[in-house]
């Protein structure tokens, strides 16, 4: 990747910055006919309480994801060069290959079984996009994102915008696995206790009680 490239790399980083935290990429290949891998980091805000969390978060949901795609999407980018104040437009490639300002999204679709906040409703799916996948020769890599997994419930904690998937507040904050209903040895007596709720991300200092949701929802439902 020549330096012009890399520059605009970066300068698209810098619009993620403003939306859904910090972005940078490193190239690892020389040639554009070659393979090419990207190095991806991200450094979002953290927030000191689940309290914080839930009021920066606009949508906040459990659901479980139905199905994933792989998309180039295009990051809309308004940004001044320091050197000529010239403005920067997005370009395109019409050969399918993503563009300049192109990054490469795992996008997840996922069907809402309870709404704590925002206008979604059980049932409906809302769309979760994640920096990192592979198109053609090209593969961004993210270690900063979590996989998520068809098989398992999450609570997520979402930004969401008009005209593009909805995002993770955070990968170490907002999500969570809610683990089933633990049931008893003994035979004739009930499930011992109710769904346990998990981080997903171990580095994770915040703790995530039903009652947590539960007062978000009453929050909701008040306003």
């Amino acid at each position: 990747m020549n330096k012009n490239r890399v520059l605009i790399l970066l300068l698209s980083s810098i619009f993620i910055l403003s939306a859904v935290g910090c972005s940078s990429v490193t190239p690892t290949a020389s040639s554009s006919n070659a393979p090419m891998t990207i190095i991806a980091s991200e450094d979002y805000p953290s927030y000191a309480s689940i309290g914080d969390l839930s009021e920066r978060a606009n949508t906040i949901v459990k659901g479980s994801v139905i199905e994933t795609r792989v998309e180039a999407m295009n990051d809309i980018v308004h940004v001044t060069d320091a050197v000529n104040e010239n403005e920067l437009t997005p370009a395109s490639d019409p050969g399918g290959e993503p563009s300049s300002f192109d990054k490469i999204y795992t996008i997840h679709t996922i069907q809402i079984v309870e709404s704590y906040k925002g206008i979604y409703k059980a049932g409906e799916n809302i769309e979760v996009k994640q920096l990192g996948g592979q198109l053609g020769n090209t593969e961004i890599i993210n270690d900063d994102n979590l996989k998520l997994i068809p098989a398992k419930d999450y609570v997520l904690f979402l930004e969401t915008y008009e005209d593009t998937p909805a995002s993770l507040l955070n990968s170490v904050q907002s999500l969570y696995v809610i683990k089933p209903a633990g049931k008893s040895n003994q035979p004739g007596q009930q499930q011992s206790q109710s769904e346990v709720i998990v981080s997903a991300n171990p580095e994770n200092d915040l703790s995530l009680q039903l009652t947590d949701l539960q007062e978000i929802q009453n929050e909701q439902k008040n306003q």
